[in-house]
């Protein structure tokens, strides 16, 4: 028996409106396709589902009428609904999977190995979009209000960027969107490293996208922060002694039962030997990591395909998935990353990644002198948190922020403070009036233009 009979039939003789929203005029045979618009005519127009009566009386003659009534003499009653569309979605995902998979194997010979990855797990990604019927509908029975403290805490995610932010918002929600714009050398990727290494601290997990800096030099700057060490004397391995000390116990604080190692580090001081034993060894704690990924071709199928990997292992504890950054990313179509249409693209896919992994997605992105969105103000429509930063003078040590969209709150301005040596942004806000005074006078960092500096000029 047709599928597609079955369904249309089920509808009109139940006038199911659950059937009918989750039905898309692409499940349906084309046999039934003028079925189809004949019922979303009527239900646009009287909001209401269509009997097999009201059809009849508003076709009357052609080939859709003597459609309707074959349908109308189907016997289907001992069938399900829900049954029945599930086979009807059934059947279009695979035949939809057989199409893209002729079109994935007749360009494989020409896929290197990562092509290959990425356009399966572009597969996956038009499948979902494709077979994405409606959002969940709930009665008042369905949601509850009062939450109990650690079903709350598990929903809201603390930044640590600023304690005021943090305290007004009580939490970011899961599934949210958040968009950092700032010029070059503003400190953008600076922030979302910080944001990482607060996850860890709160014994969470986070994976970082890596696509301008390579995964060591994330990995420097990601223990800096974490051990409190000067970001410099590691680049240049001039490490004093406690420095070093700092960032062997910051490095065996990530696996588990490791301090033998640390004692042994003592006496010897071999941090080479340390750090060989340590990753060979021991184990990394299960559900509290930084996980980087370098990818200088990052596109939004391997974002979707790692973060569900990531998902899969770490569940509620992956709090965190930063994109650095969002201009950067990589969309088939032979864009420019200067090209407005795919930067709302990726922006909107960015969120759907965020709902469906139910995690918290950060991405900066590049702002004009203008303060706007560069090249693209569209992208922050998908935005639920879209800031805007600037780096004030390295003597004063101060991040300002100011939300250009929050959903559902009111807008905001905060500042910072931060150890330019370290990197560390501290969550306590620079509120006395003395401090507010002092930035408010020294203003902001100059730029020539964005292309003249880099992130950060004295960070070189």
């Amino acid at each position: 028996m047709d599928v597609s009979a079955v369904v249309l039939h089920k509808l009109l003789t139940e006038q199911n409106l659950d059937l009918w929203a989750k039905l898309k005029l692409s499940f349906i045979d084309p046999a039934y396709s003028s079925v189809y618009s004949a019922i979303a005519r009527h239900y646009n127009k009287y909001n209401n589902l269509p009997t097999f009566e009201d059809l009849e009386i508003s076709l009357r003659e052609g080939s859709t009428s003597k459609t309707v009534a074959a349908l109308k003499l189907i016997e289907v009653t001992e069938i399900d609904a829900e049954v029945a569309i599930d086979a009807l979605l059934d059947q279009y995902t695979q035949n939809e999977t057989i199409k893209l998979l002729d079109r994935f194997v007749d360009k494989l010979p020409l896929y290197d190995t990562q092509e290959i990855k990425d356009n399966l797990a572009n597969i996956v990604l038009t499948l979902d979009e494709k077979t994405l019927t409606t959002e969940g509908v709930f009665s008042m029975s369905d949601i509850l209000l009062f939450q109990q403290d650690d079903e709350r805490a598990r929903n809201r995610i603390f930044l640590g960027l600023n304690n005021t932010f943090d305290a007004v918002l009580n939490g970011v929600a899961r599934q949210e969107l958040i968009l950092i714009g700032g010029r070059r050398g503003s400190g953008k990727s600076i922030s979302v490293n910080n944001l990482m290494v607060n996850q860890y601290e709160m014994g969470n997990s986070c994976v970082y996208f890596s696509i301008e800096m390579t995964g060591y030099e994330t990995l420097e700057r990601t223990m800096s922060i974490l051990a409190g060490v000067n970001h410099q004397n590691i680049k240049q391995n001039k490490l004093t002694d406690d420095e070093v000390m700092r960032l062997v116990k910051a490095r065996a604080g990530m696996f588990v039962e490791s301090d033998d190692l640390v004692l042994e580090f003592m006496k010897t001081r071999d941090r080479f030997k340390f750090e060989q034993r340590l990753v060979r060894e021991k184990v990394l704690k299960q559900d509290n990591q930084m996980v980087i990924i370098d990818d200088r071709a990052l596109s939004l199928a391997s974002v979707d395909l790692h973060v569900g990997k990531l998902k899969a292992k770490f569940g509620d504890k992956l709090t965190t998935v930063i994109v650095d950054y969002l201009n950067q990313i990589v969309i088939e179509g032979g864009f420019s990353q200067f090209d407005w249409q795919p930067q709302v693209i990726i922006s909107k896919k960015l969120k759907e990644i965020a709902r469906k992994y139910d995690v918290v997605l950060v991405s900066p992105y590049q702002i004009d002198a203008s303060g706007e969105a560069r090249f693209a103000k569209g992208i922050l429509d998908a935005a639920d948190i879209a800031l805007t930063m600037e780096a004030h003078d390295k003597d004063l040590g101060a991040l300002s922020f100011e939300t250009s969209k929050i959903r559902g709150g009111r807008e905001m301005k905060f500042t910072s403070g931060i150890d330019w040596d370290t990197l560390k942004i501290s969550a306590d806000p620079l509120d006395t009036p003395e401090k507010k005074e002092k930035i408010k006078k020294a203003g902001t960092k100059k730029h020539k233009t964005d292309e003249d500096v880099v992130d950060l000029p004295w960070d070189e």
